[in-house]
């Protein structure tokens, strides 16, 4: 009989091992570390009055981020002075921005005539339904391009096969359009889906009140009816 086995292709990496830094003596010497480094940071920057703001601010963060002693793995690191940082192998942008496709070097195929975009209509003004009616006819004009570019890819294939790559390069074009398009839909969702999250949540309190009021008249009937009860006999 054949059983079946779960490979385990890697494990949960490790903890980092400054956390052995996080001991209650440390933590005890954090506070007169921290005022000791800020006045000796004081001072460096009293000797070199002839720097610019500019150069003092990243020679400070240069410094926060030197590990001189084991306490400074207690002090959270500076915010990053650029606009993107990494983490976890991956470059992370501080300002939650769709870029532009031209950004990104891919031919942008829709107009951006009355569109937003940067999202801060919502669809419950007259402004705001008029930029996602927009979106939509954007959107179908992108789908039916799509359905003809898929046709006209057919037709290659069935009379010359090896010239299948520039028709692929335009579907490929026209789907990462479309998905862009999409995500300038996101803001709007997640407005919506909060919502709806918050009209669920005061139906299902509304419910829980009229419930507990529900019982609170069971309670009073039953001890009414107790209480006459007792008052005949």
């Amino acid at each position: 009989m054949d059983t079946d086995t779960n490979d385990t292709s890697s494990l949960y990496p490790p903890p980092p091992p400054y956390y052995n830094f996080f001991t209650p003596e440390n933590i005890k010497n954090l506070k007169e570390y921290k005022k000791q480094k800020k006045e000796s940071s004081i001072k460096k920057n009293n000797d070199s009055d002839d720097n610019s703001n500019i150069q003092q601010t990243r020679t400070n963060n240069a410094d926060d981020e030197v590990i001189t002693s084991e306490l400074d793995f207690l002090i959270p690191p500076p915010i990053p002075a650029s606009k993107q940082y990494r983490g976890f192998g991956n470059i992370w942008q501080l300002n939650d921005e769709l870029p532009d496709l031209e950004s990104m070097g891919i031919r942008q195929l829709y107009s951006n005539e009355n569109l937003d975009k940067n999202n801060h209509t919502t669809s419950s003004t007259t402004d705001g339904k008029t930029v996602y009616q927009n979106k939509i006819a954007e959107l179908h004009k992108l789908l039916k391009s799509l359905l003809l570019n898929y046709l006209e890819l057919v037709g290659i294939l069935s009379i010359n096969p090896t010239q299948f790559e520039a028709k692929l390069e335009h579907i490929k074009t026209i789907l990462i359009n479309i998905h862009h398009l999409l995500n300038q839909y996101r803001p709007h969702q997640s407005r919506e889906s909060l919502i709806m999250l918050l009209e669920g949540q005061l139906e299902y309190k509304k419910k829980e009140i009229k419930n507990i009021e529900d019982v609170c008249d069971q309670v009073k009937a039953k001890l009414k009816s107790i209480t006459e009860e007792l008052s005949k006999s």
